[in-house]
């Protein structure tokens, strides 16, 4: 009797220590599972958080420049076409000997005006959404052969596809912001921008064959931080590489089926 009595407190024991096991990995499974969901739900809002600043932070740059392109084109175009009607006017009085000076400051004039509207064009987001990004890109390459900077070239290459107008902003803004650090840094003569339609993906290629730089003394740059910040914004892949004396290449990868 006592046998049995001692195997049926032993057979008791050890099944109240097996439940009490399940139930310790049951809870612990589940405090894990929460403990995790938890974490993923805050990992996702700190990335709205941070989309949100990113957005907040594009819409005052756009804005900006938005008003700046109406200080330009408004102000600043105003009094070269004013300059320029008043020179016009002089023309009949002035000597024949100065004729040939008075011409050539009104085209100088002319042209100033000329890429004043350009350039208030390209720095005003609506204007640069109701283009699109091949015309916007296409003007800008027009006002770099045009002030003969250096030579700049797009291609299109595959079938064009229609993408968002609020990407189409950011992508070009990028772009801008390379062929800007290009222009001032590259000491380069010849620009290449080729604009790639797959089935998948809008990959923009850009590349100047200038001086080059080291990668690791622009890293924390704003150019580079903002060109990022942009690409990620809309899910775009960013590549930037550099050699030196061999120039910079940027590839961004936009996704044309982002929900596929």
């Amino acid at each position: 009797m006592d046998n049995n009595n001692t195997t049926i407190v032993i057979l008791i024991t050890s099944l109240t220590v097996i439940l009490l096991i399940v139930v310790i990995i049951v809870i612990f499974s589940i405090f894990q599972r929460r403990k995790e969901k938890f974490l993923l739900e805050k990992r996702a809002d700190e990335i709205r958080f941070e989309e949100e600043i990113i957005k907040s932070q594009l819409e005052t740059q756009e804005q900006t420049l938005q008003n700046i392109s109406w200080e330009l084109h408004d102000n600043v175009g105003q009094l070269l076409s004013v300059a320029k009607m008043q020179l016009n006017m002089l023309e009949p009085e002035v000597a024949n000997g100065q004729k040939s000076i008075l011409d050539e400051t009104s085209e100088i004039i002319g042209k100033s005006l000329q890429e004043i509207r350009t350039l208030s064009k390209l720095l005003n987001p609506e204007i640069v959404r109701n283009m699109g990004l091949k015309e916007a890109i296409e003007l800008e390459m027009q006002r770099f052969n045009r002030l003969k900077f250096l030579k700049a070239e797009l291609k299109i290459i595959g079938t064009e596809v229609d993408i968002d107008k609020k990407d189409e902003i950011i992508l070009f803004r990028i772009l801008q912001e390379f062929l800007s650090n290009s222009i001032k840094h590259a000491k380069t003569t010849t620009l290449e921008v080729t604009l790639s339609f797959t089935p998948e993906n809008l990959i923009i290629t850009a590349q100047d064959f200038g001086v080059g730089f080291d990668k690791e003394t622009i890293e924390n740059g704003s150019g580079l931080i903002n060109m990022k910040s942009r690409a990620k914004l809309i899910r775009t892949g960013f590549s930037l590489s550099s050699e030196k004396d061999a120039g910079v290449s940027l590839i961004l990868t936009y996704p044309l089926n982002p929900t596929s």
